[in-house]
Parts: structure tokens; sequence; C-alpha cells
């Protein structure tokens, strides 16, 4: 295996995933308002005062992101062993899949975050309210089976690692995508359950987890592939 090239894979992998969670950002840091009741029904969205060059910053973070994704999408490709063919095929394929469709569900977000911005000010909240329902009502259905090769892709790269089939050692699946989408993604809801009210870092952490998560997971397989190789490299000058 071409160490370098790996290491190379996923720190620009890493890349995409922190312009996508750029772009989340841009979705979620927005003051947090008492009549909040999901990702696109928000006061500051419905108020006008959402700044439009926010959904243009959503797509082109979200179309530079998914080119550097493909790198991180090789890196998983290839951190699992040779042998274990269908779970290559399966994360190289799935993971085609979520690239095409990735900068796709950017732009619908982005589409609905411009239209209740502009709108709310012209036609009325409610109107708008009606409106935007009715366009996310239609688009985002098609747009869940974006989620059937991201969930195959995350549950392959972690059964693999659980089984020790890859490059990886056992122990760093405390830092896998889906071990620290959960933790992003339930900290909010922990927080509802204890009583808190919601507040932008609420929307922030659930709304970025998928592509912090990504990150994170990269990162640690960077800097494990660099501390394997230079162990590689110390014993064989003392050979």
């Amino acid at each position: 295996m071409d160490m370098k090239l790996y290491r190379r894979n996923c720190l620009l992998g890493a890349i995409g995933a922190a312009l996508m969670a750029v772009g989340d950002l841009c979705l979620s840091i927005i003051p947090a308002g008492s009549e909040d009741n999901g990702l696109f029904i928000r006061e500051a969205y419905l108020s006008g005062e959402y700044q439009l060059w926010r959904p243009a910053m959503l797509l082109v973070t979200g179309l530079i992101g998914m080119f550097f994704y493909t790198f991180g999408i090789r890196a998983l490709h290839d951190q699992i062993l040779p042998e274990c063919r269908i779970s290559r095929a399966t994360v190289k394929y799935c993971g085609l899949g979520f690239v095409v469709s990735g900068a796709a569900f950017h732009f619908l977000i982005g589409s609905l975050s411009y239209w209740t911005a502009y709108l709310s000010p012209v036609v009325g909240r409610e109107q708008t309210i009606k409106i935007v329902t009715d366009y996310y009502d239609r688009f985002v259905p098609t747009m869940l089976i974006v989620y059937i090769p991201i969930v195959a892709l995350m549950l392959t790269s972690l059964i693999a690692l659980l089984r020790n089939k890859t490059i990886m050692p056992r122990w760093s699946a405390v830092f896998h995508i889906i071990t620290w989408q959960i933790i992003l993604a339930g900290i909010p809801d922990i927080r509802q359950i204890m009583g808190a009210q919601p507040a932008t870092i609420d929307y922030m952490m659930s709304q970025s987890s998928g592509n912090v998560s990504v990150l994170i997971w990269l990162m640690v397989c960077f800097f494990t592939a660099k501390k394997r190789e230079n162990l590689l490299n110390h014993d064989t000058d003392i050979i």
C-alpha cells in the first residue's frame, strides 16, 4: 500500500469535510428563537434577517467540499484489507453516490433558506411558511435516497474496523464517524431532555455533526498512518 498516497487522500478528504462543515455552519449560526421547531422554519429564516450571502457560501463550499471528499472516500476504501472485496466495493460505490448527491443536497437546503429570507418581507410569514413547506415536501422525500449509500458506507467502514479488517487499530473505533456523529447529534437531545431551551450551539452541533465526524476520523487516519510510517522507517534504519 502506498502510505504516502493514503495520507494525502486522508488530508484532502479532511479538507473536503471541513468545507462542508463551513456550509453547515452557514445555516446553523443564527440566533435561536422560541418558535424554532425544525431546520428551516426558524425565526431568523422567516424574519428576513438571514443574510443572502449564506446560501451562496453554502453552495460554493458544497461543490468544492464534495470534490475533495472524493479523496477521503478513496482513503476509506484503501484502508480496508484487499481480501475484503465486498466491503471495499460497497465503500467505493456508495461513496460515489454520496459525493454525487452531497452538493445537490446542500443546494436544496440553501435554496430553502434563500426563499424563506427573501419572501417573508414580501408576502408575509404565513404565506412563506406555506410555500417553503410545499417546496420541502416535494423534494426532500426523493433526496432521502441520499442516506441509503451514506448509511451503507459508514456501517461498512465501522464493521470492517471492528472485525479488524482494516489497517487501522480496532481501538480507533472511538474516533469513527458513527461514534462522533452519535455524540454530536445526541448532545442537543440530551440538553432538551434536561430542560434546556434550544440554543444556537444545538443547531450547530446537530447540523454539522456528519461532516465534523468525517473530519475527525480522516485526521485520526492521517496521523495514525504517519506514525506507523515513522515507526517502519525507524525499524529500517536500525536494521
